[in-house]
């Protein structure tokens, strides 16, 4: 889920708790570990930076079996795992495909990222499904 503290949308609320949450923790002595280089400090080094992982499930039963899926996939900066999380493998064809940095972007810019690497794999599909190239779409590298 994502969600912003400082907008007027409706997950305005959750980014309100989550500050509320952030300083009772800080009243209490144990404040979140933030870093201005490194963004807030996590337990998994990989999400180190907005420890945000922006998912979506999605279908891609021709596209999963192109050559150069796990190319496209890194060129977008997207990784895929099975829909029941890490390590597991996707079922009928759809993966959970999310963001695959956390650090030197904002949550906006990777949600985004994610939005539009899904939208040209989904356009992939299509044209796969008709039978025809999808060389020209491949993205350059990023």
């Amino acid at each position: 889920m994502w969600f912003s503290r400082t907008s007027s949308t409706p997950s305005s609320r959750i980014g309100m708790e989550a500050t509320n949450i952030e300083e009772i923790f800080k009243k209490a002595g144990h404040p979140f570990m933030w870093n201005e280089h490194l963004g807030y400090v996590l337990t998994c080094p990989s999400n180190l930076g907005t420890g945000l992982r922006g998912g979506v499930h999605v279908k891609l039963a021709q596209l999963s079996k192109h050559p150069k899926f796990e190319e496209i996939l890194g060129r977008l900066r997207l990784q895929k795992r099975g829909t029941g999380g890490v390590d597991t493998a996707a079922v009928g064809s759809v993966f959970d495909v999310s963001n695959a940095d956390r650090l030197g972007s904002s949550e906006v810019e990777q949600v985004q990222l994610v939005v539009d690497g899904v939208k040209l794999m989904v356009e992939m599909e299509k044209k796969l499904e008709k039978g025809q190239s999808i060389d020209d779409m491949i993205p350059a590298q990023k």
